[in-house]
């Protein structure tokens, strides 16, 4: 077998998810001296097997040697900083990005990835401009379905639906039957108001795949809020059965079962606490925070809403531990614990956790973390007492120490906007600072 053939054969394994008999098979392949024009697909196609099978210290030894070697090919560069992104340097990967598109500018994979980089480090209006280039390049088309993704959901999260359905449209052009995009495109639809467009998109979705999770979901959805109960209920149980393990479905399905006039409460519960584990079983480097507080707060609410107030709140400690709890559960909870009240200021509280030992969802080596709240009191002594009730309540364990650092007059514009507002739940009212963990 030719060395073409070899690779065109373990590239296919690794498509097919059998990284170990494709990293068997390249190691088969490698011999000394290798051409350049060989070596770079061999380069590329080790640092992908060693990164789908997990050894990312030896995927990043290879791809800095590769880099070293042929440092004026874009692929080798490309798959430097897939490993860095892999391994969370993210500095490092959108330098090896940049220095992907000095070497070769047409690449449309290069523009995306550094996109998909400087969107994780917060500086969104350089990503859309990466995300944008990236489809450019392409030219006539077809543009990387990746880039056209992930510039509509930014364009989506800014609030900008108007444009991101152009950008969907623009792609659907392209590729009319690529489901994802329908689906994409039917949730900005939606939350445009254009209802039955929407379902138009996600009924045409579903006819090329009936197993897609999102779609069951994002019609069930958008059949709600047209008020169709029956209809988004039938929807969303055939979510759930698509895909059985999503916590959002769960969370969902969990709080219309639980709301129904004959409930099966056994099967609601279990619903609502399996979107809780599988919130804990997905690792925090691969769980949008935004996500785990929009599952958290909809089973809160589910429980909240049928009185079980002791389980709401042990959902609402389990958010506040893992920084996912929301404005709207702990307005719920100040509004039971301290009722509402005139007159109130927002201060700017700093905190400290100390523990000799880490607690279980503290990780392993932390000794305790800072923190800061934004808490509506009379003065500053309350709010230091309703912040230090509020971390209490998060970790109600002897051997924690807790301790007040600053407290400060709150933000001047939070402060106008409730001087309109007649009465309001006393008590911390956002998490301004998650925790930052520190050792020794």
């Amino acid at each position: 077998m030719s060395l073409r053939a070899q690779l065109d054969a373990a590239a296919t394994l690794l498509d097919e998810g059998a990284s170990n008999s494709a990293v068997r098979m390249l190691r088969s392949s490698w011999e000394p001296e290798l051409p350049d024009e060989d070596r770079l697909p061999l380069y590329c196609m080790w640092i992908r097997g060693l990164c789908d099978t997990g050894d990312l210290d030896h995927a990043l030894t290879l791809a800095e040697r590769a880099a070293d070697e042929l440092p004026r090919e874009a692929d080798v560069l490309i798959a430097l900083g897939n490993v860095y992104d892999l391994r969370g340097q993210l500095n490092d990967a959108r330098d090896a990005f940049v220095k992907a598109i000095e070497v070769d500018a047409t690449g449309s994979l290069q523009h995306y990835n550094l996109g998909a980089v400087l969107e994780r480090l917060g500086d969104e209006s350089a990503a859309e401009q990466c995300y944008r280039r990236s489809i450019e390049v392409d030219g006539d088309g077809p543009t990387l379905f990746e880039a056209n993704a992930a510039l509509g959901a930014l364009l989506r999260r800014s609030g900008r639906l108007e444009e991101a359905a152009d950008v969907y449209e623009a792609y659907l052009d392209e590729d009319p039957l690529s489901v994802e995009m329908l689906v994409e495109h039917g949730i900005c639809l939606s939350d445009l108001d254009e209802f039955e467009e929407a379902i138009d998109r996600f009924q045409t979705a579903l006819s090329i795949d009936r197993t897609h999770g999102s779609g069951w979901y994002n019609l069930a959805i958008t059949q709600y809020r047209m008020g169709q109960p029956e209809e988004a209920f039938a929807s969303m149980r055939n979510a759930h059965e698509s895909d059985p393990n999503s916590p959002l479905t769960l969370a969902v399905f969990g709080a219309w079962t639980l709301a129904q006039p004959d409930a099966d409460l056994d099967k609601a519960l279990g619903l609502l606490y399996g979107a809780i584990d599988r919130l804990a079983a997905i690792d925090s480097a691969h769980l949008s925070p935004s996500y785990a507080s929009l599952v958290s707060e909809e089973v809160f609410d589910a429980l909240w809403s049928r009185q079980r107030y002791g389980e709401a709140r042990e959902v609402a400690r389990m958010a506040g531990q893992r920084d996912w709890i929301t404005a709207h559960m702990l307005e719920t909870l100040n509004e039971a614990d301290h009722g509402r009240a005139p007159e109130m200021t927002t201060f700017t509280v700093t905190a400290r956790a100390q523990s000799p030992s880490a607690l279980e969802h503290w990780p392993e080596d932390a000794h305790g973390y800072t923190t800061g709240f934004s808490v509506l009191a009379r003065d500053e002594d309350e709010a230091r007492k309703y912040s230090l009730e509020y971390l209490q309540s998060l970790e109600p364990f002897p051997q924690v120490q807790f301790q007040i650092e600053a407290v400060r007059p709150g933000n001047p514009d939070e402060m106008i906007r409730l001087q309109s507002t007649q009465l309001r739940a006393r008590g911390v009212i956002g998490v301004l600072a998650g925790r930052a963990y520190f050792r020794g």
